[in-house]
């Protein structure tokens, strides 16, 4: 979704006393599925632009639900705040990376007969020299 700039308006008076807004819409195509941004409209009510979004997005289209949210009522975070996205914590063993190398140990495991304390030695080699060449 688009950040809010200055250039982009979030309120304007198209005839005399009638305020529209921008609503971003949200379609859900199915149960199963989560809802997905779809556009924006310009709309004086959430209810015309649940209408006007049901005639732009949907007519070709089947849908279970469909979301109208202002605009000025998202609240999102700044593209430029790296430091709100990064870990506090390293948490590489939740990645797929760290479970790489346990197809070969078990190769090796059922090709030799490993006991558990060769297992845990190899387990302990493979950390020692991943962490070397990973930098940390």
């Amino acid at each position: 979704m688009q950040e809010k700039t200055r250039s982009q308006p979030q309120v304007a008076e198209l005839h005399a006393g009638t305020r529209y807004e921008v609503y971003e819409i949200f379609v859900q195509h199915d149960a199963l599925q989560s809802h997905h941004h779809v556009g924006s409209v310009w709309a004086a009510s959430p209810e015309w632009a649940i209408q006007m979004a049901r005639e732009n997005f949907l007519r070709r289209d089947h849908a279970v639900s469909l979301w109208a949210v202002r605009r000025a009522d998202i609240h999102a975070t700044a593209g430029e705040d790296r430091d709100f996205f990064a870990r506090e914590f390293d948490r590489t063993y939740r990645e797929v990376s760290g479970y790489a190398d346990n197809a070969q140990r078990w190769k090796r495991f059922k090709a030799r007969a490993m006991t558990l304390d060769e297992v845990i030695d190899d387990v302990r080699e493979g950390n020692a020299h991943g962490s070397a060449h990973s930098g940390g």
